[in-house]
Formats: structure tokens, C-alpha cells, sequence
């Protein structure tokens, strides 16, 4: 089995989140001792594993070991090397804030895993990530009462694979707690409805609540997400939103990329996005989504 060392990422940010790095000149990841791996996720919810000479065989291996079930982005981000559950991350050079991968929809992945195959050579791309856990401590009492007490609607267009355009837009039927107004639309390939959840929620894994949403991310590069409101219509109120974006700005951590590098994610917990690319960067970073892991 191999031996791996272990070091904080920054008590700061993290609550002691690790490194993984392997020694003595070893570099098969699929030897790691996977239990100690899950158990490290389960205390601390994420772990950076690297200097591992990583291929698709042994990524895909790898993330198997945690996995029961992908998510298929089918459409909204290109397939890479032929594999359904390897996919680019979000195209464009613009800044993504901080979210939770999907957490507008009610299929919200367990894990997410973020690979870097060619790490920026410019400023510019890092990687943000924000613990909801302690953003979520850090929030005044009254605006944590606010989001115990309100839901928050996403209107949304999802597109999917369809190869039937005859038939009329009608109602649809997806069976999700807090899906309303669903209809699935042939001639757009879209299925339209309204979803609405808590911004906070229970982590998986520690028995602790988390601000882990899809509040901040701008509908321009979102374009799944036609509207975002309180469940009533409302706005949130700019006071609050503002709070959040302070203290959220005081414990985000940019990762500056390493060849592969990979982030293993408890996407319940932790929000990510990362910061403006440069015009004409090599960054190439993919993501893996687990939506149903095997612990």
C-alpha cells in the first residue's frame, strides 16, 4: 500500500484540509490506502491529492473506488477523451463566484473532482473555494434566520438529448420535492420548471449546517438559471447579500494549480468557482461529478 504525507492547506480556510502527497518516488494513485482517504474526506471534506502521475484509465479507476453513480452533463459541458463523466469545466475566460456545483437543480452531486491537465501560465485562473460550514458561523444570527425561514426559487431551462420536434410543449412530470410548473418543451429540447430549496443545508458527511448555494453565480454564465428569487417573488435583500460576500471574500482560498493536481470536493459542503482567465491561457482543468458516492 502506498504511503502517503500529510500537510495542512491552511487551518484558515479549511478547518486542517489536506494534502495527500506521495513519497519515495511512487506515483501509482490506485495504491493509495483508500479507507484512510475516506476517512480524511469524511472529517474535513476536502483533500488535495498530488504529484500522483495520473492517466484517464487511473482517474477514472480511482474515482471509482468512491462512486455508485455520475452525473451526466450531457449538454451543458463538452465530453472529454470519449468518457460521459469527464467533462471541461465551464468555457469562457470570465470569473465564475462561488457556488455549489448544481445546487439550482434537485440532483445535486455528493463529490465533485476537479483534475488539472495543464495548470495557467499567466495570472489569473485560480481555483476559489469556500468552506460553507464556517462562512455559514460567520453570518449574523438574523441573517441566518432569514434563510431557515426562506426558500430560494430558481426558474430554470434544462436542455436535453432529444431527437423528437413534433410534439407540443405540455406538462411534465419530474418527481423532486420542490419541483413545480415542470414542462418539457420538444422543439426547444428543454424541460422548464421552477425549483426551490433552502440556501443552507446539512452537510453529508459532519453533522453541521452549511451555506452552500447557487446565490452569487451571475445568470450570464449560468444560462440554466432564467430567474432567482425568494421562493415569494422577492429579492434578497442587498444588506444581506452584501454581509455574505464580505465575509465570504475573508475565508475563500485560491489554489494556484500544479500539474495533476486533483481536488476531491464534498460538494455539500464547500462552494467553488475560480477567478478571470487570461486571454490565450493553456489552463485546461476538467471536472468529474459523483452524484451518488459509495459512502
Amino acid at each position: 500500500m502506498l504511503k502517503v504525507s500529510k500537510k495542512t492547506i491552511s487551518e484558515k480556510f479549511f478547518d486542517s484540509g489536506s494534502i495527500f502527497l506521495n513519497y519515495e518516488n511512487k506515483k501509482n494513485i490506485l495504491k493509495v490506502d483508500i479507507k484512510k482517504i475516506k476517512n480524511e474526506f469524511n472529517k474535513k471534506g476536502i483533500l488535495l491529492l498530488r504529484n500522483f502521475d495520473l492517466d484517464i484509465k487511473k482517474i477514472n479507476q480511482f474515482t471509482d473506488k468512491f462512486t455508485i453513480a455520475y452525473a451526466n452533463d450531457a449538454i451543458r459541458r463538452k465530453k472529454r477523451f470519449n468518457k460521459n463523466n469527464i467533462r471541461n469545466v465551464d468555457s469562457g475566460l470570465m470569473r465564475i463566484d462561488l457556488h455549489s456545483e448544481a445546487s439550482f437543480s434537485p440532483s445535486v452531486p455528493d463529490i465533485i473532482w476537479f483534475i488539472c491537465l495543464k495548470p495557467p501560465i499567466n495570472k489569473g485562473g485560480r481555483t476559489i473555494i469556500c468552506d460553507g460550514v464556517k462562512l455559514w458561523n460567520s453570518l449574523a444570527l438574523d441573517t441566518k434566520e432569514f434563510f431557515l425561514k426562506n426558500l430560494i426559487k430558481y426558474k430554470l431551462s434544462i436542455p436535453f438529448e432529444n431527437n423528437i420536434f413534433n410534439k407540443k410543449r405540455r406538462k411534465w412530470l419530474l418527481p423532486y420535492p420542490g419541483v413545480e410548473n415542470c414542462f418539457i418543451d420538444y422543439k426547444k429540447s428543454k424541460i422548464e420548471f421552477d425549483y426551490s430549496r433552502y440556501a443552507v443545508n446539512r452537510t453529508r458527511y459532519i453533522d453541521q449546517l452549511s451555506f452552500a448555494n447557487h446565490l452569487f453565480v451571475t445568470l450570464k454564465s449560468e444560462p440554466q438559471i432564467l430567474k432567482r428569487s425568494l421562493k415569494n417573488g422577492k429579492k434578497i435583500p442587498k444588506k444581506i447579500l452584501n454581509e455574505i460576500k464580505n465575509k465570504s471574500e475573508l475565508l475563500t482560498y485560491k489554489h494556484s494549480w500544479k500539474k495533476y493536481d486533483m481536488f476531491m470536493i464534498d460538494n455539500n459542503r464547500f462552494l467553488h468557482g475560480r477567478e478571470e482567465i487570461s486571454k490565450n491561457d493553456v489552463r485546461d482543468i476538467v471536472i468529474i461529478q459523483t452524484l451518488k458516492a459509495k459512502f
